[in-house]
């Protein structure tokens, strides 16, 4: 665990205009800075960065607060995943209460150790160079993915050593082994592949041989610091195209990641297994990102894109599945060139819920009634896993596929689906009432309520004298100021901190007279609206607001 203390310490350090300009240009406008907000499709600068509050807020799709923050929603990292990077940025060391993060610290050191190792071996090795070439991996790719060559064991053995790191702490970062014969290297005579975490920790290797090795590839074995099922290769590097394209391809392979960087597929990953796993879904979730599968054609390629699309799609994960027939795999087709056939492969892919069904039915012989019911029977064990619209989006493809009449059955549990599209329905109603209500802007609305978030005094001063009435444009904000502790509450808190052209009070006097004349503007308000009304009292009303009036104006020219 990171020590609270330290966490403060690092925020006391850092500055909010210095983080974001690591990901994203900010320029200087006026008192604030501005730049284009990455977390919605923005074509102006949105997002204002207050320097002196050292916040974030877009006024478009309301993405907002602090450095950590941002760091959290633009790198869709945990909380303690944001503070280890914002330290990494600004080379700030965080301090650990717990021993067993101190010696993850460690073991991620024991990893770049070894990998910077197998990095200087792997041009002094002919055949494994000789071997990268002829699957058309150039230099810059060798850098990029940072390729290595793992010799034999007592190489790595020897390295250990020398960096005086006992065998005990090798073990538990899986970059040796043990048996009844002692410890030895987890990767011996192979080209290295180090997989890093989605944070761009170091977590571990794969390794591919060049002779005949039964086993052609491995990974570094389970660990405290690695474990496969919640990897995909080459994410950190692929995170941010991932994010602007808003699409994640999968595949099976190393070599197919690296190639397909290559070709200019920068959203490409690999799976470290046969398929992906539950584990592997927070990642997917991380922004409305569609997958792409490209497995081989072969049978495990077959199975693992069954496996994963039934899971994408039971978990509500849009995308396509894109098998390469013939034997071939990504990084074989851009090797051969056909770069653009793959391109258009994947924006032609079969939908992952269509892809599943085609497969269902494939396991039967639906020309027999009794294996046609069996098939449907299975389908609909899928389908009533989905919620109601999805699953009711797939019937006439299944009427299709088992060659009967839509509506002689059903796909979805529609118990379930009555009351979840009620809730729905309910939720648009609202959405449509709010968006109705479009707000102007009152620059001595905001003023006021700027000038208590400055000064308790202030507050106390506006709570005397105004309640909500007053405020006929930004009622909002002022309830959002009395509550500030509720969530919703703190991006309309935000967004008076970064309104440049409202000003806070200068003294109270000037706030007093900025209070007088919000209530004129009120009671102005007020009579016009009462002179419109069908009030069978109104003329007294309006008389009544008439002295209030004047006595507003007696007291605005005494000030």
């Amino acid at each position: 665990m990171i020590d609270p203390k330290s966490i403060e310490k690092l925020k006391n350090q850092i500055d909010i205009v210095d983080i974001i300009e690591h990901f994203v240009p900010v320029k200087k406008m006026g008192a604030n800075y501005k730049c284009v907000c990455p977390f919605h499709d923005d074509k102006n600068p949105s997002m204002s960065i207050s320097q002196s509050k050292q916040i974030f807020h877009c006024f478009a799709c309301k993405a907002g607060g602090d450095a950590i923050k941002f760091v959290m929603d633009y790198e869709k990292l945990t909380y303690p995943e944001a503070i280890e990077r914002i330290a990494s940025l600004v080379n700030f060391s965080l301090e650990y209460t717990s021993d067993k993060v101190s010696t993850q610290k460690e073991n991620k050191h024991i990893l770049e150790k070894a990998n910077a190792f197998y990095r200087s071996e792997f041009f002094k090795h002919e055949a494994a160079v000789r071997y990268i070439y002829s699957r058309g991996i150039n230099d810059a790719m060798i850098e990029k993915f940072e390729l290595g060559w793992a010799g034999d064991s007592a190489s790595t053995i020897r390295l250990l050593q020398n960096e005086n790191i006992e065998p005990k702490e090798a073990l538990e970062v899986g970059i040796v082994k043990q048996n009844e014969k002692g410890i030895y290297a987890s990767f011996i005579e192979r080209i290295t592949f180090p997989i890093y975490a989605h944070t761009a920790k170091l977590v571990g290797f794969g390794g591919r041989t060049i002779s005949d090795h039964p086993a052609k590839y491995v990974n570094s074995p389970q660990s405290m610091v690695f474990d496969k099922s919640k990897l995909l290769y080459g994410y950190h590097l692929a995170r941010q195209s991932i994010f602007e394209k808003k699409q994640i391809i999968i595949t099976e392979g190393y070599l197919d990641v690296i190639m397909l960087h290559f070709a200019g597929f920068t959203n490409a990953v690999a799976v470290l297994g046969t398929a992906l796993t539950t584990n592997h879904l927070p990642l997917l979730k991380r922004g409305e990102i569609s997958v792409v599968l490209c497995f081989d054609g072969d049978g495990a390629g077959i199975g693992a894109a069954i496996k994963s699309s039934r899971l994408l799609v039971q978990n509500e994960i849009d995308g396509s599945v894109v098998i390469i027939k013939d034997g071939a795999d990504p990084a074989d087709m851009v090797f051969a060139g056909r770069s653009d056939e793959l391109k258009e492969m994947f924006g032609s892919g079969t939908e992952l819920g269509e892809f599943y069904l085609e497969q269902v039915v494939k396991k039967y012989d639906i020309s027999r009634p009794v294996q046609k019911q069996k098939c449907l029977e299975e389908i609909a064990e899928f389908t009533n896993s989905l919620k109601p619209i999805i699953a009711k989006s797939y019937e006439s493809l299944v009427a299709k596929l088992l060659k009967i009449e839509v509506g002689t059955f059903s796909l979805s549990n529609q118990r379930y689906g009555s009351v979840q599209n009620q809730k729905f329905a309910n939720a648009n109603k609202q959405n449509e009432q709010g968006s109705q209500k479009k707000e102007k802007t009152d620059l001595l609305e905001l003023s006021i309520l700027k000038s208590m978030l400055a000064d308790k005094n202030y507050e106390n001063i506006v709570l005397s004298e105004l309640n909500e009435k007053f405020f006929l444009q930004h009622k909002n904000y002022f309830q959002a100021i009395l509550l500030p502790k509720i969530e919703s509450n703190a991006a309309l808190i935000r967004e008076i901190y970064v309104e440049e052209s409202a000003k806070v009070a200068s003294s109270e006097e000037s706030l007093r007279e900025a209070i007088i004349k919000l209530k004129l503007k009120y009671y102005e308000h007020f009579r016009a609206e009462t002179k419109e009304s069908q009030k069978p009292n109104k003329i007294e009303i309006m008389q009544k607001i008439s002295e209030i009036i004047k006595g507003l104006h007696n007291k605005l020219q005494k000030t």
